[in-house]
């Protein structure tokens, strides 16, 4: 017995050592693996879909500071997205609504005035046209790609046609007789004045017409002869090559 005490104590050391090393490698059951991940304050846990590299931020958000871009599925509503960008100089927006040789026309043409009204909207084949005019007469035509609308760059053409003011007197009638042709109230207005466009609204523009000069009016008188009314025109020196030149109209 007393030969045996040293090995069986050296045994019962053993398995206390074997014990507590395979204890060593558990993980107890209730606790969670020791890796994390992080969002930051624009990550999300799901995947947003890129709409183009130059997208800005629109009035639409979602949670975890994502940002959500719209595209208008009406062509009225897409263009006035497109003007409203451009009053806006939001070149950012520009981008997302208009292919870049349309964004080239917008630059170019500047920024004209911003109160635009809607005139119409006509689909034809691939594409629709939109046209607007502003309170100075300008008039924009948008085209755009029709199965491209409520999409990135539906626009492709921004072409603008901005209201001229002639310096001579029988050049100044004339470009406020082609803004008659044309409907183009608020061009006539700017050249004239509401009084003088409210009596001819309605009225026929002369299809030809002959203009002659004397003093302060131009009578233009249509041709052939006969063919209909002549219109005298009373125009402002000091306004020729500006606004509101036209002052008063009467019939013969």
């Amino acid at each position: 017995m007393t030969a045996l005490a040293p090995r069986l104590t050296a045994v019962l050391a053993l398995a206390a050592a074997v014990s507590l090393a395979g204890c060593g490698n558990q993980t107890p059951s209730g606790q969670a693996p020791s890796v994390t991940t992080t969002l930051g304050s624009s990550e999300s846990p799901t995947a947003t879909p890129a709409t183009s590299a130059s997208a800005s931020p629109t009035p639409g958000k979602t949670g975890g500071g994502s940002t959500v871009v719209t595209y208008p599925t009406t062509a009225k509503g897409y263009a006035q997205a497109l003007l409203t960008a451009w009053a806006n100089k939001n070149s950012s927006r520009i981008d997302q609504l208009a292919i870049q040789s349309a964004v080239q026309q917008i630059k170019d043409n500047g920024y004209p005035n911003s109160q635009w009204t809607y005139i119409n909207c006509d689909a034809s084949g691939e594409t629709t046209s939109c046209i607007f005019r502003n309170a100075h007469g300008d008039e924009v035509l948008l085209t755009l790609t029709t199965t491209q609308i409520g999409h990135p760059t539906a626009v492709t053409q921004a072409l603008l046609s901005r209201t001229s003011y002639p310096s001579n007197a029988s050049d100044y009638v004339g470009a406020f007789i082609q803004a008659w042709r044309m409907g183009n109230l608020q061009r006539m207005t700017r050249l004239a004045n509401s009084t003088v466009t409210t009596a001819l609204k309605g009225q026929t523009a002369p299809s030809g017409y002959t203009a002659y000069v004397s003093g302060t009016k131009v009578t233009a008188e249509a041709t052939p002869a006969g063919s209909g009314p002549s219109y005298v025109f009373t125009f402002i020196p000091d306004n020729l090559a500006k606004a509101h030149a036209l002052s008063a109209v009467s019939t013969n």
